[in-house]
């Protein structure tokens, strides 16, 4: 699934190999040029959290 898009028509976008080793989503806004860049983004949007006080940048 991509990680930045939203479903559409009720349905998660899926995210595909091209013949040239691309991987692009199902809509054709977002692609990487290869599975570990993808997968590098997977891993930075899990850790994005929004709304919620961190600990380790506030001062008391």
């Amino acid at each position: 699934m991509c990680p930045y898009c939203k479903s559409h028509d009720g349905k998660p976008c899926a995210v595909g190999e091209k013949p040239n080793g691309r991987l692009a989503c199902a809509c054709g806004r977002h692609s990487w040029p290869n599975s570990g860049a993808f997968l590098e983004t997977c891993r930075l949007m899990s850790l994005t959290v929004t709304r919620t006080v961190h600990d380790w940048t506030q001062s008391y």
